[in-house]
């Protein structure tokens, strides 16, 4: 029973890490590395977190898509239409529509009219100057809830060709490798193209990584050959490859179930229980507070005080993520209440829960 426990528990605090990990980024690439160049020390320990941010990509988000197809393999290929369109599909969609134009209104008005600029110059739909220009990188992908949208896309483009199991896998190694060869122009649809493979690992071989996860002696030899093929492409200039995401897919598994043996992470478990809502909140408290703090900073030359940029080369990523993560937990909390309760779910779901309440014995 223990056993079959940890193996739950793993995937709750993969996907607690991975959201952490997506926090940091979003902190980073907005605010943490804009800010080097005003900094007066503790410049190797920033450049440090940057680099450290950098070689991260080839987890966060493919071991994030692996662990969204793992959960949805069953409805793939055992559950009916009727059964999960709603909940894995029209709901999905519903979140990325509706947090895509509260992302929008909110961030467009934090930079536009209280902070007259803005913090990254990515092309972005939180970012546009118009309702046209909005709606334009909404169905690019051009935003940065396009895990949503992707993760909608996948499902439905997986169950309508489920069968067709190797075709999907060599499709979806030709898009990744497109995607790394900068052929597919965008960094939205990029993003999605190069991640669809690492959701088919969860849908179709997710048992088989979770067995090469054990570690037994005839998997090292396995792993070591990915392991070459990986620095292979990295010499190649693919630093980003399949190979290296596919092994600190298998890695991560082995250090989230060790952690799970050794320590108590339910607070983490927790939080990869509840990434949705970390996911659609966190850039806006990381736009307010990051354009906030960069602004007071240079407004009043705090980078001028050594302490004060030691401080921020150290600590600014990780109070970050701790700030922007707990306000997400907050309001969420705060809004999951009655009408809230559509922020975060699809009405028709919330509907269903509500029938399903009131038919139930114990009610």
């Amino acid at each position: 029973m223990t056993s079959a426990r940890q193996e739950i528990l793993w995937i709750n605090t993969l996907k607690g890490g991975c959201i952490l990990l997506v926090v940091l980024h979003h902190a980073i690439i907005t605010t943490f590395a804009p800010s080097l160049q005003y900094l007066t020390a503790g410049i190797i320990p920033a450049e440090g977190w940057v680099t450290f941010n950098k070689y991260l990509s080839p987890l966060r988000m493919p071991a994030f898509f692996f662990v969204s197809g793992l959960l949805a393999a069953s409805a793939i290929s055992k559950k009916s239409w009727q059964e999960v369109f709603t909940k894995k599909f029209s709901n999905i969609l519903y979140l990325y529509l509706l947090w895509g134009v509260i992302q929008w209104l909110c961030i467009h008005y934090i930079s536009t009219h209280m902070m007259g600029d803005r913090l990254s110059t990515a092309k972005n739909a939180a970012y546009a100057d118009s309702p046209l220009q909005f709606i334009k990188l909404l169905l690019l992908s051009m935003t940065s809830l396009w895990y949503l949208y992707a993760l909608a896309g996948f499902f439905l483009f997986t169950k309508l060709f489920h069968r067709q199991k190797v075709a999907l896998v060599l499709l979806a190694i030709v898009a990744n490798y497109a995607a790394q060869l900068s052929l597919i122009p965008g960094w939205g649809p990029a993003s999605v193209a190069q991640n669809y493979l690492y959701f088919l690992l969860g849908v179709f071989f997710s048992e088989r990584l979770i067995v090469i996860s054990h570690l037994e002696r005839q998997h090292w030899l396995l792993l070591a050959g990915i392991a070459l093929i990986g620095v292979a492409h990295h010499v190649g200039g693919s630093y980003k490859n399949p190979f290296y995401s596919l092994l600190t897919i298998v890695f991560g598994i082995v250090l989230c179930r060790f952690l799970n043996q050794r320590c108590n992470m339910a607070w983490l478990n927790w939080i990869g229980r509840n990434t949705l809502q970390i996911y659609v909140l966190h850039r806006i408290f990381i736009e307010l507070l990051g354009l906030s703090a960069l602004t007071l900073a240079l407004h009043y030359g705090w980078f001028g005080n050594t302490t004060f940029s030691w401080a921020w080369a150290l600590l600014m990523p990780l109070a970050g993520v701790a700030v922007c993560t707990s306000l997400s937990l907050v309001v969420w909390t705060l809004l999951n209440h009655g009408p809230g309760r559509m922020l975060f779910l699809y009405p028709r779901l919330l509907r269903k829960q509500a029938t399903e309440a009131k038919s139930s014995p114990l009610s």
